[in-house]
């Protein structure tokens, strides 16, 4: 037989939940520079057509990566107008 008396007074350890990600991770960090597809997703273009862009040097990644990364502040420039903006 069992003890039901013994089993009743046993410690049971509350369950362990994962802390959220705004708790753990603090402030969320904002990508400075979009990929050549997240910056066609930006603009509403074609990935080609940045591609143009970046040929036509309307638009400048960032030199000496492997890919092609381009400062969000230059496509939001680009937007407003100010493609000359370096």
């Amino acid at each position: 037989m069992r003890d039901t008396a013994r089993m009743e007074t046993e410690i049971h350890p509350t369950p362990v939940t994962e802390p959220s990600a705004s708790e753990s991770s603090g402030p969320s960090l904002e990508p400075l520079t979009y990929s050549v597809a997240e910056t066609a997703q930006v603009l509403g273009v074609s990935m080609p057509t940045v591609y143009r862009l970046i040929v036509r040097r309307l638009l400048r990644p960032l030199p000496h990566l492997r890919h092609k990364r381009i400062p969000k502040r230059q496509v939001q420039a680009f937007i407003n107008g100010a493609a000359n903006i370096e």
